[in-house]
């Protein structure tokens, strides 16, 4: 993706508007709508790795295909979440976009994810970029495409929260 990319206002807001209900999914642990904000049938990625992995090897912590596994992953973390009842607080920033192939579209987008155990004062928790491909299912954003690149410093202490 080019460093500089001019993307039009209306894509812009769209943007922010589908990664603030994604950040949200997260946060309030409601793990079934992450999975709906992707697409159905075989065809959705997501998956996560390090920066440094991802710069040298190219390997993937995990990788899971299709809704299946999605719907896997969901249920997981919504056991996580019962057992863990953190507060997160979850932002993404500095979106960059570039339209390709009519109805989709390739983002990187910064994230930022802080934790507050127990009503203690949130902390940093994790850390990294997205490199997302989304395309367009009756008019709405959907994950193609969800890597998560997690900056090596910031590996969380438990892989069961969604990212």
């Amino acid at each position: 993706m080019p460093s500089r990319l001019l993307t039009s206002p209306a894509l812009r807001s769209e943007l922010e508007d589908f990664y603030a209900y994604y950040a949200l999914a997260i946060d309030e642990k409601r793990p079934n709508d992450w999975v709906d904000m992707f697409i159905e049938g075989d065809g959705a990625t997501y998956a996560v790795t390090t920066y440094n992995n991802s710069s040298t090897t190219g390997m993937w912590w995990y990788t899971d295909r299709g809704v299946i596994a999605l719907k896997e992953r969901a249920a997981y973390t919504n056991g996580y979440f019962w057992h863990n009842p953190d507060k997160m607080l979850h932002t993404v920033t500095n979106i960059r976009a570039q339209e390709v192939d009519g109805d989709q579209v390739k983002v990187q987008a910064y994230f930022v994810m802080y934790a507050a155990d127990h009503g203690e004062e949130s902390e940093l928790y994790v850390c990294g970029q997205y490199n997302d491909l989304l395309v367009r299912v009756d008019g709405d954003l959907r994950f193609a495409e969800h890597r998560v690149i997690i900056d090596s410093e910031t590996v969380p202490p438990n892989m069961g929260v969604l990212l």
